[in-house]
């Protein structure tokens, strides 16, 4: 097994300085590659936490079975270098959400330019990862979100992911100038993993990503069948837009949450309540409108009218 990092993308700053983009890749055989992004977004840390557990696995991996890495993986934790220094979801200066810049152009501005080199980076891969957590309001179980025109080649892909749910919605505009548009646009399979919360590590669910990723990369040929891997906890469910059902706030106030994240609730159980500080009654309460399973969460409890408090998934008894 080979280890090398490198700068895939350099670019010169005003006060003398530079902006890089690197990846560190874990290289064995002539086997296919596997590549997991994160970073895009600079307020958004869980994929950051991956990359440092995949490339401690691998480290581990070189010391005692280095033959039984066959392809390569790649790791590029920070695409959006300057986001996560100001801790800010868009790319500064800019103040464009880089998500919404690919395929990109080598020539644009810096956000076309960072979007257009991970896009060459990434060509040719057999999959990628792009991991992103929720805002600083929501938090996420761990999860792939598909647009349903890729859903055929990428739900096969998912099922091994050892997630909790995937969520197959339909495709927007805007959806359109995502990494993962343009790479299953241009034949490279790309998922989209999105678990905790804006901001923060949530090692237990970074745990169970990593060990799907390990078995994706099994499943396809990265690493040798006989190599054996802690095994997948989690079979992930089925969501769409028909089975899916938004809880908005109907007052501002503090929301006060008595359901607990991923559990099974009943229609019109109550999820938690909507309180004034000034006074000592409810504002409102806040019930399912469907009997499934809770899968978002409000995490920040201050909340307007029509904030999002949660999202459930029909499942019938």
């Amino acid at each position: 097994m080979r280890i090398r990092r490198e700068t895939f993308f350099s670019l010169e700053l005003p006060y003398r300085e530079r902006l890089a983009l690197e990846r560190t890749v874990f290289e064995g055989g002539a086997g296919p590659r596997v590549a997991i992004v994160s970073g895009v977004h600079g307020d958004e840390l869980e994929g950051l936490y991956v990359c440092h557990r995949l490339a401690a696995w691998c480290e581990a991996l070189e010391k005692r079975h280095p033959e039984a890495l066959l392809g390569q993986l790649e790791l590029y934790p920070a695409l959006n270098p300057l986001g996560l220094d100001t801790l800010t979801r868009a790319v500064p200066i800019y103040g464009v959400d880089l998500n919404r810049n690919f395929p990109g152009h080598p020539e644009g501005l810096l956000p076309h330019r960072l979007a257009h080199a991970a896009v060459q980076a990434l060509a040719g891969a057999a999959l990628v990862i792009d991991i992103h957590a929720s805002n600083v309001y929501l938090r996420e179980i761990p999860q792939v979100r598909i647009a349903r025109a890729f859903a055929e080649t990428l739900v096969p892909l998912a099922r091994g992911m050892n997630l909790d749910l995937i969520w197959v919605h339909e495709a927007s505009t805007v959806l359109e100038h995502t990494i993962a548009h343009s790479l299953n646009a241009s034949g490279v399979p790309c998922l989209v993993a999105e678990m905790g919360v804006g901001m923060r590590v949530t090692p237990r669910f970074a745990e169970q990503v990593v060990i799907g990723i390990l078995h994706a990369c099994q499943a396809l040929g990265v690493l040798a069948k006989d190599l054996e891997l802690e095994p997948a906890t989690h079979a992930p469910l089925v969501a769409h837009d028909g089975n899916v059902h938004y809880v908005n706030a109907e007052v501002s106030g503090l929301f006060v949450p008595d359901a607990a994240h991923w559990m099974a609730v009943g229609r019109g159980q109550r999820l938690g309540r909507i309180v004034s500080p000034l006074g000592g009654e409810p504002l409102a309460e806040v019930r399912s409108p469907v009997e499934g399973l809770l899968f978002t969460l409000r995490e920040y409890p201050l909340v307007y009218e029509g904030s999002l408090l949660a999202r459930v998934m029909e499942v019938p008894r």
